[in-house]
């Protein structure tokens, strides 16, 4: 299932994503550190529940991830 892998994909991308931003040797800033990874544990929670048949929020992922993609190549 196509929505399953892709679901699985960004919960590896922002596990991956939230470990590096809790390294203490991450130079970001302490306050947008904070902010991403309060957004991937967003996202990782909304993942869940589609997985788990609760939501189907895909909305709302596509567009939180497309707006820290362009966030962070600005």
């Amino acid at each position: 299932n196509v929505k399953v892998d892709a679901a699985r994909y960004m919960q590896k991308l922002w596990s991956f994503l939230i470990k590096d931003l809790s390294d203490p040797s991450n130079e970001l800033s302490d306050e947008l550190k904070a902010n991403l990874i309060s957004i991937g544990l967003w996202v990782l929670k909304e993942i869940d529940a589609i997985l788990a048949g609760q939501s189907e929020n895909w909305s709302g992922l596509i567009e939180i991830n497309r707006t820290v993609r362009e966030g962070l190549s600005s």
